[in-house]
């Protein structure tokens, strides 16, 4: 899978679910995310990504925290912003199946 990094501004300005734009008065929610343990986004670290959702066939933003953060700190590799608790519940489902689906084949081939 690649990853694009993604300019901060850009990413953290707006929901990462919804699209709608987030400013400094706004209350926002934080998802976070433990990464499988083969997968390294060192090189991304205190970069926000672009990640491409298969089973919605959209892109979602992800800030990858950095060693010694308190997002880091707490198990969390990745950090999502949402502009609503809706928002967080719906790109969270979405999350789970895609974690669902990556688990549940190891290969799928023709034959």
């Amino acid at each position: 899978m690649e990853f694009y990094i993604i300019l901060a501004k850009k990413a953290l300005g707006k929901c990462t679910w919804c699209g709608r734009e987030i400013n400094d008065q706004m209350e926002v929610v934080g998802l976070g995310a433990k990464l499988m343990p083969d997968v390294d986004l060192s090189e991304y670290e205190s970069h926000c990504i672009q990640i491409d959702l298969v089973s919605e066939q959209k892109p979602v933003s992800m800030m990858v925290t950095a060693e010694g953060s308190e997002a880091k700190q707490n198990g969390n590799d990745g950090m999502f912003l949402v502009c609503s608790e809706r928002c967080g519940r719906k790109l969270k489902s979405v999350l789970e199946k895609e974690i669902s689906v990556a688990k549940m084949f190891e290969r799928v081939q023709y034959g």
